[in-house]
């Protein structure tokens, strides 16, 4: 898999466009509103204060879903909003595989608008669409969590921060069907890359993946609140690109790597590891899940560190072992002379 990363910035909100719902030029499309979600009555959801929060392993192969923050005990956390379920339960998006199969599969359009693909029209690409496909997963954002709408300053900023995948993401929205995309994140281009997401929203976007296989992306969701403070949260969204594509290895590739920190010792809780990533601090923040025992591929890493140690801790005993024998040697070569 290639891996693409970029160095932390900050930028200022940009300003979010009316944009009308459509999957490239192959699914129907259906008008909305960025700025008034109640405008669309295919947008227009209401999210509980009280929403449960779940902490397992999920694989989604269809149904809604929005990425968003909260507020837990105090904390600002980013997480899934997976719909399926009635109530609506959150999920942590390192745990939770999208997975696209066969009925994501479209041909990519035969126009200049999306020369930015990089692939020759008809090339098959999976989507996820702006518009609900059947057995497709559907993936938005949305920034409608009561406690979070009333401390956020405007609105909130999803950055993308590294991909680690076998092809390249696209993420744009399109105004109408013949209207050009607006693309929001090119894998292809330097990261990172922000979008920009109002407060009190939902919205949805084209997802383009070039090739199947496991995808990671390394994301942050940041905000400036209302007292002046600034917030931030990184996670990783996943997802099994093509039927062929195992979920539950995409679950483990997430599991067994560290998110990259972006935001240097700002955060207070990131160090350095022998790999060159980051992982947290010893200490969880305040509601904050407990870690995860260490994975396979963790105690690997610490056995291929021990080794090198031992390798030395041998030589020098071997070295002394060597002086010890010339020293006998010595002494035994003197005796003999003295005879």
């Amino acid at each position: 898999m290639t891996t693409r990363t970029g160095s932390s910035r900050r930028t200022p909100p940009g300003v979010a466009a009316a944009a009308l719902l459509t999957c490239l030029t192959a699914i129907s499309v259906a008008p909305s509103a960025l700025a008034d979600t109640a405008d669309d009555p295919v947008l227009d959801q209401r999210v509980g204060a009280g929403e449960a929060v779940v902490r397992e392993d999920a694989v989604m192969s269809d149904g809604h879903v929005d990425v968003g923050p909260r507020l837990l005990d105090g904390e600002w956390t980013m997480l899934a909003r997976d719909d399926r379920e009635v109530p609506s339960v959150w999920r942590e998006p390192e745990r939770t595989v999208l997975h696209l199969a066969d009925a994501a599969v479209l041909p990519a359009p035969d126009s200049p608008d999306f020369e930015f693909l990089g692939v020759e029209p008809g090339t098959p690409l999976h989507v996820v669409p702006q518009t609900q496909a059947p057995d497709v997963v559907w993936l938005g954002w949305n920034t409608q969590d009561p406690q979070v709408v009333d401390v956020i300053d405007q609105g909130a900023t999803l950055r993308l921060d590294g991909v680690d995948g076998p092809g390249e993401v696209f993420v744009f929205l399109q105004e109408g069907v013949t209207g050009p995309p607006n693309v929001l994140w090119d894998s292809a281009q330097a990261l990172p890359q922000e979008l920009w997401m109002e407060v009190n929203t939902h919205v949805h976007a084209n997802w383009v993946f070039t090739e199947p296989g496991t995808y990671l992306l390394d994301v942050t969701m940041l905000a400036d609140l209302t007292d002046g403070t600034t917030v931030e949260d990184q996670s990783t969204l996943v997802f099994a690109v093509g039927a062929d594509t195992d979920p539950d290895e995409a679950l483990t590739a997430a599991a067994e790597r560290t998110v990259p920190d972006t935001t240097g010792a700002a955060t207070g809780g990131a160090a350095p590891t022998a790999g060159g990533s980051t992982e947290p601090a010893a200490t969880p923040a305040p509601g904050a899940p407990e870690a995860s025992p260490p994975s396979a591929n963790g105690g690997s890493a610490l056995l291929w560190w021990a080794v090198p140690a031992g390798l030395v801790l041998v030589l020098v005993l071997a070295a002394r072992a060597v002086r010890a024998r010339r020293a006998r040697a010595a002494a035994d070569h003197d005796a003999d002379g003295t005879r």
